[in-house]
């Protein structure tokens, strides 16, 4: 099991009631409980439905699950998975692909094939980049993908921090070890002087 904690939101209404706060949890599992009695929407699209490996995502809300999602791929690929939860929309990173999944009307926005498999998921400023084993992707809210650099790596970026105008990370070219750090223009991907 993976599991991610999301800071507790302000005040909002459970049940007919108002809660001061709510606890909200995203989990990753292989197996879901016969109690568990909700139907799961399938978020990688109907193109997986035939696929025989899947993977369940939880959303709990005080220790409640209230969401049931299911991934369906096709083969193994990466031990990384994340997931991050904004307003409506949940971003997720497995195996070979990213997803951007808007939970009001259940329809995925985004269904991305990466270079060679998941690696890490970052948000910064309205914008998610994905980590692949190659390099870095840049999508916003709306799916809308701003550039990709795979040049990056050939076995894993890192994204230590972001600038106004700046990501900085590493890239693996020489496994295992062999890090290479670099710079890269936000607005474009392209590497910095």
């Amino acid at each position: 099991m993976f599991t991610i904690v999301l800071p507790k939101r302000k005040a909002r209404f459970v049940g007919g009631h108002l809660a001061d706060t709510i606890k909200m949890k995203l989990e990753f599992t292989n197996t879901i409980s016969d109690d568990i009695k909700l139907n799961s929407v399938l978020m990688s699209g109907c193109m997986s439905a035939d696929y025989s490996n899947q993977i369940f995502l939880t959303l709990s809300e005080d220790g409640t699950i209230m969401r049931l999602y299911k991934i369906k791929y096709e083969r193994h690929c990466s031990p990384f998975k994340e997931a991050l939860l904004f307003d409506n929309l949940l971003a997720v990173g497995h195996e070979e692909h990213f997803y951007l999944f808007d939970m009001t009307t259940n329809q995925n926005i985004v269904r991305l094939a990466l270079s060679g498999y998941f690696g890490h998921l970052y948000y910064d400023n309205q914008l998610f980049y994905i980590a692949d084993a190659h390099g870095l992707h840049c999508i916003d809210k709306n799916g809308e993908i701003h550039w990709t650099n795979l040049e990056l790596a050939i076995d894993g970026v890192i994204v230590h921090g972001f600038t106004d105008n700046i990501i900085l990370g590493s890239g693996e070219f020489d496994p295992p070890g062999g890090w290479v750090d670099f710079s890269i223009e936000k607005a474009t991907g392209n590497k910095t002087a």
